[in-house]
Order: structure tokens, then sequence, then C-alpha cells
């Protein structure tokens, strides 16, 4: 019953979807405003029905209903406190759920321009919606055409008792998934992905209906910089959650997954900062449109890469041939359709893109563009590059994650360093002894946060790295691989001058902001620093978010190029202990048990000490878990005692042959400065987004619907007087 209900609704919203493009593209075409108003309701009609689909999953996770496969798959087998959470989660454990997921979310985005346009059904919301609707359509089809991708295949009957309840200890939640970040990671970054689809939908609506001027932008600007947060946010929340669970100490490993999310990242910046540029100045209006499509490109290409089996990843579902071609038509058609529009409008787009000056803020947001969308670029072509033919470059090789930090980082390095001087260029072209006077104080204390910087080097990277080498092993050959200890140090100082340089203007722009409106307006600092983000928030958060960038950046430098790794075989007695770098590591002592789902836990605990000093800094408790459902899955549980300047992050990995504990020990330094910068960074773009106003454009768009609205009241009560 419940599967047919399912699928039954999943064939409606498809049907519905498809109906509802049809109908409001013939509405446009026709200036019938009764099929745009039809078209309308159907949008509202697809997201209930997919919202229905969604709640029915998760009603089956809150009852243990396992009559759908899918739950059996993905039930959290767990005595956990966060377990109703846990069943919530499961709705998206799984690539059927994920996919419903998905395709609901962009419904929801769809039904959210529909009933904040509805008023009006402009022609370039009708038209956006037609290509939501049609792109929800080819997802939808994508889980109603693909066993493999149907969320609602029920159960077969001999794995069922006759009450319903499991016939033997099978399936269920994969372990690393029950972790409070993966509550919160997936539907984070699938708001993101959904609301991606917004700007390019408005993108070909613009090309649609030859309305090219800012209007398009002013619809999709919000839905770009709402979906750019929780893209950040969800990218964070998966750092952390590789961090604490995955138990390998790294937040960041160029797994094809992962990369999907960046490629989309890197181009949604580029997409913010154009949309900026034409709601201003009108410019960069072919900028905008190739940025809002390549994005969703992108977005859509991180998923047939997960599903396809092109390339093999950690987090990649099984092959499915069905929703591959949907995937691929998506991109295929994206491309294509922008492409072909681009052409057909050319002579309307009246573009004020010519760069006077490359040392302007025109200049400086053209090369960022351009450095965003390069570096998307290669790391999509890295990331595929073993699914391609031999006889290209890379092609036919997995490649290591060394390559992809050898383009990184200097990309990286090169975008703080336009992000710390664009705000202080002119925007056309720039006046040299203005722009010395406006630099001279970010320099100065740039060169104190970098003097600084460079202490840290001197005393702890620096021999670190030496002592690194000179132990030899894995850890000696990665960083050999990266480049010679000159090019390595080189790039490490640089990166350093970059961020305070980033940080300081970041904060003398903040700071002179403020003490404008102190001047000004008479306020203290903090009303001054409140009213600051209020009447300039775009321009206020965007200097927060790179104020954010600037500490993120540190943060890398130490965490993923100075980072020491051993492996202690400690003997299995009690006070046994080992040393890595200034820690000294002494076995207390282990016990085994078993949960309510009869996981089996091995927790070791570990007394930590300076090993100068021997002041005790601490206690660890590693453990491992043995899965009795996910064919023996073993989920390392790390220890990690966070210090200002690094981390000490421990493993239990098991018994070696000879009954000794092998305990794998990183110390990451800076890491903290990651999670403090992601979360400064978000702050910033949250503060930007929230109290933005309607545009002149968009409120002379609604006055006149306004308007339209009372004479066509009017003329109604004219018509029954008569």
């Amino acid at each position: 019953m419940v599967s047919m209900l399912g699928n039954g609704l999943q064939v409606f919203a498809m049907l519905l979807a498809l109906a509802g493009a049809v109908v409001l593209l013939g509405g446009v075409k026709g200036r019938r405003e009764q099929l745009v108003n039809a078209g309308y309701l159907m949008v509202f009609g697809t997201a209930i029905a997919l919202t229905l689909c969604v709640a029915i999953i998760l009603v089956c996770f809150v009852t243990e209903n396992y009559s759908l496969a899918y739950v059996v798959s993905n039930y959290p087998n767990t005595d956990s406190a966060l377990k109703p959470l846990y069943e919530v989660s499961a709705v998206w454990a799984g690539r059927q759920g994920s996919l419903l997921l998905w395709t609901w979310l962009i419904s929801v985005f769809g039904s959210v321009v529909a009933w904040k346009r509805m008023h009006a059904t402009d022609d370039l919301s009708s038209s956006a919606l037609t290509v939501v609707q049609v792109i929800v359509a080819l997802f939808a089809a994508a889980l109603v055409f693909s066993e493999s991708n149907n969320p609602f295949m029920a159960t077969a009957a001999e794995f069922l008792n006759a009450d319903g309840t499991l016939a033997g200890k099978i399936g269920g939640m994969n372990p690393l998934l029950m972790h409070w970040a993966m509550i919160l990671h997936p539907p984070a970054t699938f708001i993101g992905y959904a609301g991606m689809t917004i700007p390019f939908a408005y993108a070909m609506a613009a090309l649609i209906t030859g309305d090219l001027s800012a209007r398009w932008v002013e619809l999709a600007d919000r839905y770009a910089v709402f979906s750019f947060i929780f893209l950040t946010i969800g990218m964070a929340l998966g750092a952390v959650w590789a961090y604490v669970v995955l138990g390998w100490g790294g937040f960041w490993a160029w797994d094809a997954v992962e990369n999907a999310s960046l490629m989309s990242w890197l181009t949604g910046v580029a997409l913010i900062h154009s949309f900026t540029m034409y709601r201003k100045h009108g410019c960069f209006k072919r900028w905008s449109m190739f940025s809002a499509t390549i994005t969703f490109i992108f977005v859509v290409l991180g998923t047939f890469i997960t599903r396809s089996g092109l390339v093999q990843s950690v987090h990649a579902f099984a092959e499915d041939p069905v929703s591959t071609y949907f995937f691929l038509v998506i991109m295929v058609a994206a491309g294509m359709a922008f492409l072909i529009g681009l052409l057909y409008r050319h002579a309307q787009i009246e573009d004020d893109d010519e760069i006077e000056s490359l040392v302007s803020k025109n200049g400086a947001y053209f090369i960022t563009n351009l450095v965003m969308v390069v570096a998307a670029v290669l790391v999509a072509y890295l990331t595929i590059s073993s699914a391609l033919p031999t006889w290209m470059p890379l092609g036919g090789s997995v490649v290591a994650a060394g390559v992809f930090n050898a383009v990184a980082r200097p990309v990286g390095t090169l975008l703080c360093l336009l992000m710390a001087v664009c705000p202080m260029l002119g925007r056309r072209k720039t006046d040299g002894a203005a722009f010395a006077r406006t630099m001279r104080v970010p320099l100065i204390a740039g060169a104190v946060v970098f003097a600084l910087l460079m202490v840290l080097f001197v005393m702890k990277f620096a021999p670190e790295y030496d002592a690194i080498m000179a132990a030899g092993g894995a850890s000696a050959q990665l960083l050999a691989e990266q480049g010679p200890k000159a090019y390595y140090f080189a790039l490490t100082v640089v990166a350093f001058a970059a961020a305070a340089l980033l940080f300081t203007s970041s904060l003398y722009l903040l700071s002179r902001g403020v003490g404008a409106r102190m001047r000004n307006k008479g306020e203290n600092a903090a009303l001054a620093t409140v009213n600051l983000f209020r009447r300039s928030p775009a321009q206020a958060g965007g200097y927060l978010t790179h104020l954010g960038v600037a500490i993120v950046l540190v943060g890398l430098v130490g965490s993923s190029m100075y980072v020491q790794e051993q492996t202690l075989n400690l003997e299995n007695e009690e006070g046994a202990s080992g040393q890595v770098g200034a820690y000294e590591l002494t076995y207390m002592g282990d016990r085994e048990y078993t949960d309510s789902a009869d996981d089996l836990f091995r927790e070791v605990t570990l007394k930590v000490t300076d090993a100068a000093t021997g002041a005790e800094l601490g206690t660890l408790t590693p453990s491992m878990e043995v899965s009795a459902t996910n064919t023996g899955q073993q989920t390392l549980h790390a220890g990690v005692i966070t210090f200002p300047i690094e981390d000490l992050f421990v493993a239990f990995q098991g018994l070696n042959a000879d009954g000794s504990l092998s305990i794998n020990v990183k110390i990451n330094p800076l890491i903290l400065f990651n999670w403090v910068g992601a979360g400064v960074s978000v702050l910033g773009i949250v503060l930007a987004f929230a109290p933005r106003r309607a545009t002149p454009l968009l409120a002379a768009d609604e006055r006149a619907a306004g308007r339209a609205g009372s004479v066509a009241k009017a003329g109604a009560k004219e018509v029954r007087r008569g």
C-alpha cells in the first residue's frame, strides 16, 4: 500500500511538472493570463506531491515501517539519544532518498518563486518557472524510471515477519552517518544545490523573453546568495564530519564527491560577484548568465559523478545507467540552451564589460571571476581524469592529492591577494596616489600580523618540516612530492603575507565605515557597527566574509602543509608509552562492550602529557566500532584535544599481529583557525543577505504590478455597475 501510494505520487509529480512547464510556456507566448495562473497552480501542486513523498518516507522511519526496502537499508540501529534525529536524517541517507530530497527542494524553491511573483505573473518569472518545472520533471523521471533510484520499492516478503518486523539483522544506516554533522550536512548542501537552479532558470528566462535588463538579476540575486550560504555551511559541516568521524585526521581528501561541492562553490563566488556588478553598474551581463549556467551544470555534474560510477569515490553510490543518462541530458541541455540563447540575443545585450584598466575594481572582479572559473574547470578535469581517453593530458590516470594541492595553493593565495586589494581600487581606473594613501594603514598593520606569523613559521613550522624529512617514511615522501623545500617555504611565506594583508585590509574597511558613522551620526562604536551592517549590509558583510577567509587561509597553511603524523605501536600493558612531537601518550587500559544493536566497541584510554615537563594535558578515549548489521564495517571514533595553535588527533586502529596496540597520532597545526574562519565567513554572508531590501528596479516592478491590479479591479467594478 505504502509503495503504491509513493510511486503514484512520484508519477503524478513528474507529469504535473511537465504539464506545468507546457502550460506556463504556452501562457507566456500566447499572452494568456489564465494559462499562466494555471501553471502557477501546477507548480504548487508539484511541490505538494513531492512533499507528500518525503513525508511518507519520514513517517515510515519514525514508525519503523519496514514495508519499503529503502527503510530497511537505512534505518538507524542505535540506542543513541540522537536516534530520533537520525530517523529524520535517514530520509536522505541513501541514494534514493537524497535524490528525492533534491527533487523536492527544487520544487519548493519553485513554489517560493511562484508565491512571491504570483501577484505580478511577469513573463520573466513565468518563464523561469517553466525551466524549473522541466528540471523537476527530469529529476522526478530519474526516480520513476530507475528502480535503483526509487525510494518506494517494496521490501521482499522473505525479509519480513508476518507482523511486519524484520526477519533478521539486515541493512541499517551506515554507522559513519550517525553523527550530528551528518544530520545537517546533506540537507544544507542540497539546499545550496537546489537553490542554484533559480539563478539559472532566470538567466534562461531572460534569454527566452528578451528582457535583458538587470531585472532578472534582481529577482534571482537573493536566491543565489541564500544558496551560497547553505552551500558554504554544507561544505564546512562536511569538513567537520570528515575530521572527527572518518578517523584519518583530515577534513578534505580531494574526493570526487567533495570536489563536486567545491566546483559549484567556486563558480558560485563568480556568480555573486557578477550579480553585484550587474545590479550596481550594468556590467558583467554575459558573465552573470555564464556563471549562473556553469554553476548549475557543476551542481548536476557532481551528482552525475556520484551516481554514474564514472569516478571511484568513497562517497559515491553504485552505478546507475538510468540516472546517468538523465543527468547527462540535463547538463548538455543546459549548456546548449545557454549557448543558443546567447547567440540569438547577442545583438540585444548592451554590455558595459569593457575593462579600461586591470588595476581597477572592474579589472579585479574580472580577474577574480576568471580565476574562480578556471579553478573550477581544473578541479573538474582532474577529478574525472581517470575516465578520460589516454591520449588526453592525465587521461586514464588517477590524480593524487598532491596534484590538486599544487593547483589549489597558489590559486587560493592569488585569490586572497585580489580580495585584499580589490576594495581599495577605483571602479574603472585607479589613481596611484589615492591607492597608496588608502593602502598605507592596511600595509603597516599587515606587516605586524605577517611578522607574528613568520615567528610561528620560523620557530615551529620550519623545524617540523626538517624533522619530518629527517625521519623519512611516507610523511617525508608526501612532502617531497609537493616540491623543493625552497618552493614549499616560499609558498608558505606568500600565503601568510596574503592572509595578513587580507585580514588587516578587511578590518580597516570595517573600522573606516564604523568611524565614518561615529563622526557623521554621533553614534557610539557599538551602535555605529550595528547600523553599518543595517545600512550597508552587502558591503559590510562582504568585508566580514573576507576577514573570515583570511583566517581560513592561515588555518589551511598549517593544517594541510605542516601536519606531523606517526603510528605508535604500544605494548598491550598498562604504562606503555610513546612520544609524538611534544606529546607523550601512556596506555591506561581498555574495555570492550556492545550497544543495543549488538555493535562491538573496543575503547582504549590514553593519558597525554607534555614530553618536556611531564605536565598532564588530558585523557583521550579513542575507540573502534564493529557493526553487527553492516557486514562487519569498522568505524574509528577518534579522540581529539584542541589547543590554541594545534590539535592532537588520536585514532585507535586495532591490534597488530603481535598483540600490540596500533595508535595513529596526528598533530594538526592551526586547524582551529579553519573552523573559526569558516564561521566568520558564513556570518558575514548571512548578515549581507538578511537585511537586503528591494532595489530600485524591483521596487518599480512591484509598483507597476500594484497599479495594474488596481486598474483591473476598477475595470471590474465598472463592468458590474454597467
